[in-house]
């Protein structure tokens, strides 16, 4: 078995920030989408709560 090369410790370090970075702007992301389709979908209702009066 061979031994894990010590100077790939901080390539390893840059690939779990970058990793960490890009699930949180995904999840940012998907958060966003969701919360504009939310509040689109409250504005649609309002204005047919509007049309019915």
């Amino acid at each position: 078995m061979t031994q894990p090369n010590p100077n790939d410790t901080k390539l390893e370090q840059q690939r779990s920030e970058s990793a960490e970075a890009a699930l949180k702007s995904q999840t940012e992301d998907n958060h966003t989408t969701n919360s504009e389709a939310a509040a689109d979908r409250i504005a649609d209702n309002l204005e047919e709560a509007k049309k019915d009066k």
